[in-house]
């Protein structure tokens, strides 16, 4: 039933970060000038292509997520948030990417770096938390290992890498702002209410969990 429910909201939020993505692959291939006019600057090809990648890698990584690892119930309100965040952030990206004239230098191969360990740590993460919830042994069980034995929310964690290094890649300060209000969002609201549900749920073991394990910077908080 969970599945059935979650069919719909998952297809709404698909729908919008393809097309959103559609749309920034546009844009940054020659959208700039043809659909502006030619008071606009222009990014370098290789800022734009490394844009365009960025942004395809992470619609992969979406769909695999909603499909694939994360079997939780996915309702309506959550998808109302999901989808249009996605679709600013891309679009966000895209923008910047394609009209931020500076030479790609250091900062931005920081950035590609950023990505590839968020993306690392987010579907690493996940990936290890899946394999555990298979085993009908660990049923009912709250996963600590791997990933989740150095920081408690190494995903949230990994999306906050990700969209740094993103935003690093395509240019200006403006694009900063997406992590920063993302990483708000998880230490002042996502967390608090996740680590309240699974309190209920696990009782005891997620109260010895979380007082030896920081909850989104290792070593930090």
């Amino acid at each position: 039933m969970a599945s059935d429910a979650s069919s719909a909201p998952k297809a709404f939020v698909t729908v919008l970060h393809v097309a959103a993505v559609g749309a920034s692959l546009a844009f940054l291939s020659s959208g700039v000038h043809t659909w502006f006019g030619g008071d606009l600057s222009v990014a370098t090809p290789l800022r734009r292509t490394l844009v365009g990648v960025l942004a395809v890698v992470y619609l992969i990584r979406l769909l695999v997520t909603q499909y694939v690892m994360v079997k939780r119930p996915f309702p309506w309100p959550e998808a109302l948030a999901v989808g249009p965040w996605v679709v600013i952030l891309q679009l966000t990206m895209a923008w910047f990417g394609g009209t931020t004239e500076a030479p790609v230098d250091w900062v931005v191969w920081v950035g590609v770096g950023l990505y590839a360990l968020g993306s690392w740590l987010n579907t690493w993460s996940e990936e290890q938390r899946r394999r555990f919830k298979k085993d009908p042994a660990h049923r009912g069980v709250l996963f600590t290992g791997g990933l989740f034995s150095v920081v408690m929310h190494p995903n949230y964690l990994g999306d906050t890498l990700l969209f740094t290094g993103f935003a690093m890649v395509a240019g200006g300060w403006w694009p900063l702002l997406a992590p920063a209000i993302m990483a708000a969002s998880f230490a002042f609201g996502h967390i608090a209410r996740l680590d309240a549900h699974l309190e209920e749920h696990y009782g005891d073991a997620f109260r010895a969990y979380a007082a030896r394990t920081r909850k989104f910077i290792p070593f930090v908080w």
